[in-house]
């Protein structure tokens, strides 16, 4: 038994802080209040806290007061048998959830699989808790009108009927798999039966083999040695014909003239000669910046320095101006000489570099040649030719002797075959019988496996199941809708293989339930609603105290009000809440819904 017992909320929807609902505390309790102050929300409120989400698909964003505009926070305590349960829910920009089972934390590290718990621990999903715990007008128990088949689904699933769809699912994939096997073993039979077909032996005697040509090693000891002296001259000849070519390389280089130049030359360091241009040209430089400062004066129109305002001496300027340029050409004399030795020197020191190189050339070739090895080349004809005579020899044996052999692997392979070919027929007649008996076997638990799913299947032990619960259902709605309608209307159930269909009796004519007017409708489902929780309470464990009717006494007239209220004032183990606006009933208990100042808060 799953009983709802405190539920304490603060800033959802139009409510404001601190706000506490026992839901346990009465039998039936009336919530009334004017439209807008949030009557409908509690429920909303509570599938919030349960299931993290709510049946009119209010998104997270537009569940905070927006008054307050600060999140919200919602925790409801709750029993589940023996143990005591609390959630606890803060949403901000992130939503944080504790649950506490006997006041020990159980959370999960994610708000997900924190819910994924709970839901395991009120074993019932969403869409069911919505369809059980709260009804109004507008949005009724879809049970009744859904589909055939969805209406049996929903049976199934709030009945706690799914083990027979499982167990049906075990024997589905069960039987795909023995299936699977038969396939499997049928294959491997007929591969058997088609190998014993095609290598039937008409003839099982076996082949002789051939006796191998003589063959003489003299050849092929002659045949080494000549190579081996073959190998040796080509390899001096190749050594001698290098060694000639050192030679003649080495006459073509005349060292006299090298030697001699190396001999009496030095090579000269031209860093002082480079650092004397670099100076050269920078005085040279301030030379003619002097003349270019000089020269502008003269050009000067006024009679006084543009600069510094004071009257000019042209004849001091000319003097000057004639003293750095005969300084400039000074500078630039010895710059070209300077030049001019920088240059010879450069060509000296690259010709001495050229000679040290031709030198070194000469040396490397002198270290290459061998003086021991003689100038003429052996011949090696004489050779090649006996080299080749005996190579025709020895291959046109050795062809002879390579077709006795494949000759003889012929014979081997043909001997070989058989045998195998007699080995594998044992095998394969052996595994062929191992075989046909392990078919039969798994044909047979095949067989089994296919009475089992076919019994729990829709059409089987599930058919029978529901069609048993739906009996004792349609007995109960109609205690209930006798009492709520004056015995005016009547429900049945027809459950028809996959389908359980729906018909409603008008005083002895059949009606679509579509037809029936706002307050009829009313009145069966809510006389469904309670059948449907009362017989979860005699078969499930997911048996829930709390029941919100929503505004389904606006669409009753006062006598079906009353019976309404006589009906849940005897209901056992159940709370129910009903919202109005403004309709009340002497033995209820009764909750004021106040909204002032655009916030909502509970009063009673």
């Amino acid at each position: 038994m799953i009983t709802l017992k405190k539920l304490e909320w603060s800033n959802c929807f139009s409510y404001g802080s601190n706000n506490v609902l026992e839901l346990n505390d009465s039998i039936v309790t009336q919530l009334v209040g004017t439209n807008g102050t949030g009557k409908s929300s509690i429920p909303l409120i509570l599938e919030e806290v349960l299931f993290n989400k709510n049946s009119k698909g209010i998104k997270k964003a537009d569940i905070p007061n927006r008054e307050v505009n600060n999140g919200y926070d919602i925790s409801l305590s709750f029993s589940v048998n023996e143990d005591e349960y609390l959630i606890d829910v803060i949403r901000r920009t992130n939503i944080k959830v504790k649950l506490y089972k006997n006041k020990e934390d159980i959370s999960s590290h994610t708000a997900t699989a924190t819910y994924k718990t709970l839901e395991g621990i009120i074993g019932i999903d969403f869409k069911t808790f919505s369809q059980i715990v709260y009804q109004n007008t507008n949005a009724s128990l879809q049970f009744l009108t859904a589909t055939d088949t969805n209406r049996k689904k929903f049976l199934i699933d709030l009945l706690q009927l799914d083990n027979y769809v499982k167990f049906f699912e075990v024997f589905k994939e069960l039987s795909r798999n023995l299936a699977g096997d038969v396939s499997r073993i049928q294959g491997k039979i007929d591969t058997i039966d088609k190998w014993l077909s095609d290598n039937y032996l008409e003839d099982t005697s076996l082949l002789s083999k051939l006796e191998l040509p003589f063959y003489s090693e003299e050849d092929e000891e002659t045949l080494r040695s000549l190579q081996i002296e073959f190998e040796n001259i080509s390899e001096i000849s190749k050594k001698i014909n290098q060694n000639n070519l050192y030679k003649k390389q080495l006459e073509s280089i005349d060292l006299s003239l090298a030697k001699e130049y190396v001999s009496n030359t030095e090579w000269q360091d031209t860093e002082h000669l480079l650092q004397q241009i670099g100076e050269i040209k920078s005085q040279g430089s301030q030379e003619v910046r002097m003349i270019k400062k000089y020269t502008d004066l003269l050009e000067v129109d006024e009679a006084g320095c543009p600069t510094c305002g004071q009257d000019i001496d042209k004849d001091f300027i000319k003097k000057e101006l004639k003293n750095h340029e005969e300084t400039k050409e000074i500078y630039t004399t010895q710059l070209e000489s300077v030049n001019e030795n920088l240059e010879d020197i450069n060509k000296a020191n690259l010709l001495l570099k050229e000679m040290q190189q031709k030198i070194s050339n000469w040396e490397e070739i002198y270290r290459q040649i061998d003086y021991s090895l003689p100038s003429e080349v052996p011949d090696a004809y004489e050779i090649e030719g006996k080299i080749e005579k005996i190579k025709i020899r020895i291959r046109q044996r050795r062809e002879k002797v390579e077709e006795v052999i494949a000759e003889n692997e012929r014979i081997e392979r043909h001997n070989t075959r058989l045998a195998i070919i007699e080995e594998q027929q044992t095998d394969f007649e052996k595994q062929h019988a191992s075989l046909t008996s392990e078919i039969t076997e798994v044909e047979d638990k095949l067989g089994h496996v296919e009475i089992l799913k076919k019994a729990f299947s829709t059409n089987g032990l599930l058919a029978y199941k529901i069609e048993n619960l739906v009996k004792d259902l349609e007995e109960l709605t109609n205690e209930y809708l006798a009492e709520l309608s004056d015995g005016r209307f009547s429900l049945e159930f027809v459950v028809l293989n996959d389908k359980l269909n729906v018909e409603i009796d008008d005083n002895g004519k059949t009606v679509d339930i579509l037809a029936l007017s706002a307050g009829e409708l009313a009145r069966v489902n809510t006389s469904t609603l309670l059948a449907i929780r009362k017989l979860m309470s005699s078969i499930s464990k997911s048996r829930i105290n709390v029941l919100f009717l929503d505004e389904v006494t606006n669409v009753l007239d006062e006598q079906g009000k009353e019976r309404l209220v006589e009906i849940l004032l005897r209901e056992e183990n159940l709370n129910t809440y009903i919202v109005s606006h403004g309709w009340t009933h002497p033995l209820l208990s009764k909750i004021d819904i106040i909204k002032e100042q655009k916030i909502s808060r509970l009063d009673g």
